[in-house]
């Protein structure tokens, strides 16, 4: 699993690693799971939008043209700097939320509450907790979507292991949607999960 500087050293060919790496795991169907994502948000007014991971900004770069407030969080500087020339009017934290929030948004609650492939870097229970902890940081009726490599149910990642062989990444922490949602539901959320490739999907948490 990468580190900050790991992902610093990443960030100047990320963008077009991911075009290259387009089929198969990990990074099958990545800009359709994208795209699920920018459908789930809804931009008809003043939006506030925080990207957990945000990496160079592809995720949120979509949603800031349309109009949507845009703040960031990511434990690489370098990344942060290429997400910047996306979202310039962005706001944006150097921190590793595996810690919580930073304390500048201490106050600050959001509309939306997004991540594409970050939550991975967190185990089960860590992302449990950090979930609780958003769902603190909602307006009313907000909406926290993570996408990530996740399946939904164990059998079907065992399915992906076999098939990926030696290329699977044990370090790693993968969503299985049959095992969170019993964890995180209550009765003031729906939660919903989709299998959008063969090894990414989304969770959808909304606060009714």
């Amino acid at each position: 699993m990468l580190d900050n500087k790991g992902f610093d050293e990443w960030s100047g060919d990320y963008d077009q690693s991911i075009e290259r790496s387009s089929q198969g795991y990990p990074f099958e169907g990545y800009y359709n799971v994208l795209s699920y994502v920018h459908n789930l948000v809804e931009i008809n007014k003043e939006v506030k939008i925080l990207d957990l991971g945000i990496g160079t900004g592809l995720l949120t770069a979509e949603l800031y043209k349309k109009g949507g407030e845009i703040y960031g969080i990511d434990f690489s500087n370098k990344m942060i700097e290429l997400a910047k020339k996306k979202i310039p009017d962005g706001k944006f934290y150097c921190c590793d939320f595996k810690h919580g929030l930073p304390e500048e948004l201490e106050k600050e609650k959001f509309d939306y509450i997004v991540s594409s492939y970050a939550f991975h870097h967190i185990n089960d229970e860590e992302k449990i907790n950090f979930i609780g902890e958003l769902i603190g940081k909602l307006n009313k009726h907000g909406k926290i979507i993570i996408a990530d490599i996740s399946f939904e149910t164990r059998d079907k990642m065992k399915e992906c292991i076999e098939n990926t062989g030696h290329l699977w990444d044990y370090d790693e922490y993968y969503m299985v949607a049959e095992d969170i949602k019993p964890k995180i539901n209550k009765p003031n959320l729906s939660i919903k999960y989709n299998q959008v490739s063969c090894c990414a999907g989304v969770i959808e948490i909304n606060l009714i």
